[in-house]
């Protein structure tokens, strides 16, 4: 038999320090009503400093979590870099207005 009082904890699950190697995103996306974003495409820089347009960005989920207390939006998605359909995950910062991308990489 467990026991319990009915309420939340005070405090937010968070997920520590970020992990890989982020790279930053402009990334066009759609906000419905509710304020759920929906990101629709984006374009990043690579390591020569050229800039590609990613288009059809295919959400697979996601989530809100919080690293080292700043709150993000976590989307796991599948994109294609040109080199093929890779799987990534795009976080946005809504305290920032920021968004990275995290994998994609070969």
């Amino acid at each position: 038999m467990a026991f319990g009082t009915g309420m939340r904890p005070a405090y937010r699950a968070d997920e520590g320090e970020e992990r890989g190697l982020p790279r930053e995103a402009a990334v066009k996306c759609w906000f419905t009503a509710g304020g759920r974003a929906i990101p629709l495409s984006m374009k990043i820089q690579d390591e020569d400093g050229r800039i590609h347009t990613v288009d059809g960005i295919r959400v697979l989920h996601c989530e809100k979590k919080f690293y080292a207390g700043i709150p993000a939006w976590e989307y796991h998605c599948t994109v294609n870099l040109g080199c093929g359909v890779r799987n990534c995950v795009l976080r946005f910062y809504p305290e920032r207005c920021m968004w990275r991308m995290f994998g994609g990489e070969n």
